[in-house]
């Protein structure tokens, strides 16, 4: 199982992902809670920052602290809904002064 990324080494990612045409979604409500449950320990973990849902347009996206983009897998398979979405990892930039320093409050 990975373990939360170094600070130092840990690079922040942007996970687009939509949900799949063939979504059973009695299946995805049953495992609402698990869902919730996973991202909290991912959290405190320091794996997931922000995550938001665009129920509109079947989406979510989820910010994921790892060291590559096989971590942001690793990390990815872990929560419940992950077989439900087709996911589109993007590696972004440091955060800037402003974010760190938001950071470091949280």
């Amino acid at each position: 199982m990975p373990t939360t990324p170094n600070p130092a080494a840990a690079q922040t990612f942007m996970v687009f992902a939509t949900l799949r045409d063939d979504t059973d979604f009695t299946e995805f409500a049953a495992l609402r809670e698990d869902e919730h449950k996973q991202l909290e320990v991912l959290r405190s973990d320091g794996r997931i920052g922000a995550h938001y849902v665009s129920p509109a347009r079947r989406a979510t996206f989820i910010e994921v602290i790892a060291a590559d983009e096989e971590q942001v897998a690793e990390t990815l398979a872990t929560l419940p809904f992950g077989r439900f979405f087709d996911a589109d990892v993007y590696p972004t930039t440091p955060p800037d002064a402003a974010e760190a320093a938001h950071r470091a409050q949280s």
